[in-house]
């Protein structure tokens, strides 16, 4: 079976007991040569168990971390900030001989916090170690438990483990080569305390019908008498002609929506990341769940550049748990402080490209070129909302407008 995942080798440092046992046969041997002394078969007995000590103990060396490896379990683990989590470390030993009390020090990125944390705070990195022991021919697996620190994506960095060599005089130690295969998304997190206001809001803005009510021309369902305000285009002809009058075709009255996010990464003044950024985020996160659950259409953008053919950060608009777990995702691993542009150039270029929604939720402060851009969405009849630290606002021209620029 091939391994995969992290292998070991040892770091050299050279071995007391080692020199010891050289130390002693060779004293003997010199002893035996100058003194000519027939040695008695005790010494001689002596001098074997030390030569077979020797070779045992280099032998142990030199195949011990042969066939060592780790897995890191499982590659993908999902947590909202907040919630703990473990990650099982498995160390397979395929060789022949045993491990004994080895001690493993594992550190991570420190978007998430090992319970028995030993990291330096200097580091970006939280530390733990671990004993373990582990038989030929079987693995072994070491529960890691922590806690998700901040929103973001940790991965196991780095490990380094430690075998008591044979018979004492320090450890054998060993590096991790190569990386390990795995991921640890912390999302925001949408059970904030500060994001309870926000779902009568959400509730209101979701019955909020405006401008979300048209008739599909695919679902006439029946007809009634033709009335002066009826449209020519809706009349029923063949039925009028079999009735002798003229008669229009009824429509069901469809509700589709689909709402779309704007963040704005950047803020007012500066190009640096707004500093309620991370709130907004749990924030976010609990409208994704509400609107998931009505199962409403939503897409996500954000004035934050990308080299693909998007131009800039996007989600594409869809609904469901999956989607909702790939915004999630997106919400864990963007990295705020990245190449932005000003918010109302992203607004005109979104409405360049994008097809206009039922609804608008932006994040951040609003300017007046801004309130420009706005200004051509609420003439299409598109409700707008502002999200900031405080929660969900209807956004209204008139108040801005009043209190001038």
């Amino acid at each position: 079976m091939g391994s995969h995942g992290m292998k070991y080798r040892v770091v050299h440092t050279d071995s007391k007991i080692e020199a010891l046992l050289f130390f002693i046969i060779a004293v003997m041997i010199i002893f035996n040569l100058l003194f000519t002394v027939n040695l008695n078969g005790w010494l001689q007995l002596i001098i074997g168990i030390v030569i077979a000590m020797t070779i045992l103990n280099l032998i142990y060396e030199k195949y011990v971390t042969v066939r060592l490896t780790a897995e890191i379990l499982p590659k993908q683990i999902r947590k909202y900030k907040g919630q703990e989590g473990t990650v099982q470390f498995k160390i397979i030993q395929r060789g022949w001989l045993p491990i004994l009390s080895a001690r493993i020090h594992i550190s991570a990125g420190d978007d998430i916090k090992f319970h028995n944390d030993q990291a330096l705070k200097i580091r970006n990195v939280t530390e733990s170690t671990f004993m373990f022991t582990v038989f030929p021919r079987k693995s072994t697996v070491i529960e890691v438990p922590f806690e998700a620190k901040n929103r973001g994506t940790s991965k196991i960095i780095n490990t380094k483990i430690s075998i008591p060599r044979l018979y004492g005089f320090g450890d054998i130690l060993l590096e991790q080569v190569g990386h390990s295969n795995h991921e640890i998304l912390v999302y925001p997190d949408r059970y904030a305390l500060h994001n309870q206001p926000l779902k009568t809001k959400i509730e209101q803005g979701l019955y909020l019908e405006k401008n979300t009510l048209f008739h599909d021309p695919l679902l006439a369902n029946g007809s009634r008498p033709y009335e002066r305000t009826d449209s020519l285009r809706d009349v029923h002809w063949k039925l009028s002609a079999r009735s002798g009058e003229l008669m229009t075709k009824e429509y069901e009255r469809t509700t589709r929506m689909s709402w779309l996010f704007l963040i704005n990464l950047r803020s007012e003044k500066s190009f640096a990341p707004p500093n309620n950024i991370e709130i907004i985020f749990e924030k976010l996160a609990y409208i994704f769940g509400e609107i998931t659950k009505q199962n409403i259409p939503f897409k996500l953008m954000a004035n934050m550049r990308t080299f693909d053919q998007h131009h800039f950060f996007t989600i594409p608009e869809s609904s469901g748990t999956l989607h909702y777990r790939t915004t999630l995702e997106a919400l864990a691993r963007i990295k705020t402080v990245t190449y932005t542009i000003s918010f109302d150039r992203f607004l005109k270029f979104v409405q360049q490209t994008e097809k206009t929604p039922t609804h608008i939720i932006f994040t951040g402060e609003v300017d007046a070129l801004m309130v420009k851009e706005l200004q051509m969405y609420i003439d299409r009849g598109t409700v707008i909302y502002q999200l900031n630290e405080h929660g969900l606002e209807p956004f209204k021209l008139s108040a801005l407008q009043g209190g001038g620029k």
